[in-house]
Formats: C-alpha cells, sequence, structure tokens
C-alpha cells in the first residue's frame, strides 16, 4: 500500500523546483542555497517514501545527501540510492548501512543537517546532539500519540469505520495511526 498511495513524484519535484527558485517580495530576493550534506535516517515502516520524501527536497536545493536506512530494510535504502545515483552525478548520494551507534555516528558528524523519520526517543536525542554540536539544521517527524475526537454531530458510521482503519492501517505501525478515542458523552454508548 506503500505505492499505490504514495505521491506522485513528478509533481512534488515541480513544487519543490518552483519553491527553490529566489522569490521576489517587495524590493526584497529571498534565495535559497544549499547548506552542503545532509544525513538522512529513515524507519522500518516505510522504508522507500520516507527515503525519498526527505531526500528529495535535499537534493532539489543542491545539497549532497547520505542515506541511513532502518536496519531492519537495508535492501530499501540500498535501492532508493541506487536508484537516486543512476540519475544524479557521482558522490551526490551516499548509502550508509547500519544500527543505531551508525547513525549517532553520522548525527555527530560534520554534515550540515539531519532529517530523520523514527520515535520520539531517538528525535528527541538527535535535537539534543544537535543543539549542543554547533545548532546544526534538523528535520524530525517522530511516531506520537495520535488521538481521535467524535463529537455528538458527527457521523457514527464513518467515524466507527475510521477508527478502525487509522487505528490498523500499516498494522497500526504508523506515526499518525489512531492510537486513543475521544468521545463525547452522550454519543459514547451509540458509538
Amino acid at each position: 500500500s506503500e505505492v499505490s498511495e504514495g505521491a506522485d513524484k513528478d509533481k512534488v519535484l515541480d513544487l519543490m523546483e518552483q519553491a527553490n527558485g529566489d522569490i521576489l517580495t517587495g524590493g526584497d530576493i529571498i534565495v535559497r542555497d544549499p547548506v552542503g550534506v545532509v544525513a538522512v535516517i529513515g524507519p522500518w515502516n516505510f522504508p522507500i517514501d520516507e527515503l525519498l520524501l526527505l531526500s528529495l527536497p535535499a537534493l532539489v536545493a543542491g545539497n549532497s545527501v547520505l542515506i541511513k536506512p532502518s536496519e531492519a530494510a537495508p535492501r530499501c535504502g540500498a535501492a532508493v540510492v541506487e536508484a537516486l545515483a543512476n540519475i544524479l552525478p557521482e558522490g551526490v548520494v551516499t548509502l550508509v548501512q547500519g544500527d543505531g551507534n551508525v547513525g549517532s555516528a553520522l548525527v555527530n558528524s560534520e554534515v550540515e543537517m539531519i532529517a530523520m523519520t523514527g520515535s520520539t526517543a531517538t528525535g528527541a536525542e538527535i535535537a539534543r546532539s544537535c543543539a549542543t554540536n554547533g545548532m546544526k539544521r534538523l528535520i524530525l517527524e517522530m511516531g506520537g500519540k495520535d488521538p481521535m475526537v467524535v463529537f455528538a454531530d458527527a457521523d457514527l458510521t464513518s467515524a466507527a469505520e475510521d477508527a478502525v482503519k487509522y487505528s490498523l492501517f500499516n498494522a497500526g505501525q504508523v506515526c499518525c495511526s489512531i492510537e486513543r478515542i475521544y468521545v463525547e458523552e452522550k454519543v459514547k454508548e451509540e458509538f
């Protein structure tokens, strides 16, 4: 289902290219410059889409990217890097394989930016490290405790179907899957 529900990559690239250009605002010009080397650390549950969603903007902005896939899905990461390497200049994208120790080494290396999708605990460690090592740029997409709220005027049948669908999507292993449900008291039993 990751591929069937994935974003249209051509449209995403077009939007990124448009956004990457100089912007005129009155008498000012905003120019976006590449930051250098970006380390992308991916999750195991969406091992292709998440690597691309973090890598493509960095690449379009003119950065080089080090991609470290989850150690639970190393071949997916290798496939992403191979596909990108086939269309990019040599050395622009590099594969780095390994466990959390390798990820930690990347975070504490001389890269200018970290982009990571993963757990809240890992994200907090990365944020602390980036703050104490020269305030590296940072993008984090971390797991959460995502609630669903059902009010009395909701379509309760649709709400119940959505509660099941979105709590079990990808076996519940999605950072935005429904983990708890709050239902307005007067429709609690009916829901």
